[in-house]
């Protein structure tokens, strides 16, 4: 989804075939926070399509829109995050759905989801722990990779791509995935981040489509 300028600097999707961009960066009252008009509107633009495949998502400061993408799952499912922030804050005021606290949102509102598994941030549950009783879906913003590896709007952790594409490897060797999203691309620093965060989306979608779809 093209919410910002980022995908002026990124080319990795003119390689993907059957790629579907959704161009948002008209709509108002998406950055960081979604407001109620931009939401209906959000949700009714994602209709035509699943959870399954892979989604990617423009800058961290749209998050969210995970969000949409679980809501559609009819199934009960794990949740599993790569982030370097949990995303489960309360919202400031009001109801109103944010980046940084959708997974709060989607835990109290989605019968389904019945657990989320963070890597990034705090403690973590070791990779071959997670349930394999249920389906997953993964969300992965790429501020929790290193500054070798992504450049983002938010401060960074330090685990390598490297790391996350081994995780990601036991994660597809032993569980059904439902889908995949992808975020942490730089909208205030695109001209600077974007070389990096190109390579490493096209290294994350080569990985998944050989391993997902």
């Amino acid at each position: 989804m093209k919410m910002t300028e980022a995908y002026d600097y990124q080319s990795f999707y003119e390689k993907i075939e059957d790629c579907c961009i959704l161009d948002c960066k008209s709509i108002e009252g998406t950055r960081c926070y979604l407001d109620d008009l931009a939401k209906e509107v959000l949700i009714d633009r994602l209709v035509p399509f699943g959870a399954d495949g892979i989604h990617f998502i423009d800058s961290g400061n749209y998050h969210y829109l995970s969000l949409l993408w679980i809501t559609k799952i009819q199934e009960d499912f794990n949740l599993v995050l790569f982030d370097h922030h949990p995303d489960n804050q309360p919202p400031s005021f009001g109801m109103i759905t944010s980046c940084g606290g959708w997974v709060l949102e989607a835990l109290e509102s989605l019968p389904h989801l019945k657990q989320v598994y963070t890597y990034g941030v705090g403690k973590e549950v070791p990779i071959e722990q997670i349930s394999k009783d249920l389906p997953i879906y993964i969300s992965i913003d790429k501020d929790v990779l290193c500054t070798d590896d992504a450049i983002t709007d938010w401060d960074q952790g330090d685990m390598k791509l490297s790391t996350m594409l081994e995780m990601l490897d036991q994660l597809c060797a032993n569980h059904e995935i439902i889908g995949v999203d992808i975020c942490g691309d730089s909208g205030e620093n695109a001209a600077v981040g974007g070389k990096i965060n190109n390579l490493t989306n096209v290294t994350l979608f080569d990985f998944l489509s050989e391993n997902i779809l």
